[in-house]
Formats: structure tokens, C-alpha cells, sequence
């Protein structure tokens, strides 16, 4: 994302464009395991905060797409058990069996809608696809 964004930047400037970071929850805890998973998330985050002070013309939001049935999930439930703390792992294997992993095009409606609307005021903010903010541009731009 850092050197995309670098490349950009001059196209992103001219046309007060955005940028949307994929971030995690990952990034605001550590999870046993996934070190380098919860720091690249975390730094992320950062970057997304220091483009909305470096870059006044680039709205730049960082989101949480939560729990989504991605084939991330599907290697963590084939090779998690063997680098993963058994109690996350198994969190995550439950997610899976009890139906509670989002469809993707779920939180990937609200990256759309926040690609396209985010006002600026919400440059350098962390924020869920499912918080009411989010949820509230979704459905007067694109609908739900």
C-alpha cells in the first residue's frame, strides 16, 4: 500500500482523491501468532493517519472489514493449528462453522461507498464497515 500510494500521489492530489487502507482489528491487539499480521495492520493505520496530516487534499480512511469468507480464512482453518495459539484458532474455526463470516460483499459495499463518498473530515480515521457512519454513506450513495 505505501509504494501505491507513493506512485499515485501526484494523480491523487489533482483530483482530491481517496484512499482506502484494508486494515483489521488485528491492528489494535496483539493476537499469539500473528505478529507480523497485527503490526503490518497497525502500521497501516499509521500510514493512513500520516497521509490525512501529509495530504490535505487526499482523504485517506483506514477500515475494519471484520470476520470476511476470504481464502484467508479458509488457510487459517488448514494451517492455523500449526502456528496459531489453539484458543485463537479455534475462534476462528467456530466463526466458520457458526456462519458468522461476513459475505465480502458485505463490507466490500462499504469500501465502494467510501471510496467513492468519504468527505475529508474523515481523513485519517480507523473506522468498521459496520459502524453507522459507514453504514449511513452506504445507503444514501449506493444504497444497501
Amino acid at each position: 500500500p505505501l509504494q501505491l500510494t507513493q506512485v499515485a500521489l501526484p494523480h491523487l492530489r489533482e483530483r482530491r482523491g481517496r484512499v482506502i487502507n484494508v486494515s483489521s482489528g488485528a491492528a489494535t491487539y496483539g493476537l499469539p501468532g500473528w505478529g507480523a499480521y497485527c503490526a503490518a495492520k497497525g502500521a497501516l493505520n499509521q500510514l493512513t493517519r500520516v497521509l490525512a496530516v501529509e495530504e490535505p487534499l487526499i482523504t485517506a480512511v483506514a477500515v475494519r472489514p471484520g470476520a470476511v469468507d476470504t481464502a484467508m480464512q479458509q488457510v487459517i482453518r488448514e494451517q492455523g493449528a500449526a502456528g496459531m495459539a489453539p484458543d485463537v484458532y479455534e475462534r476462528f474455526v467456530r466463526k466458520y462453522e457458526d456462519g458468522q463470516l461476513l459475505p465480502p460483499d458485505k463490507p466490500g459495499a462499504a469500501l465502494a461507498a467510501l471510496a467513492l463518498y468519504a468527505p475529508p473530515e474523515w481523513s485519517g480515521e480507523f473506522v468498521a464497515w459496520d459502524e453507522a457512519q459507514v453504514q449511513a454513506l452506504l445507503d444514501t450513495n449506493i444504497g444497501s
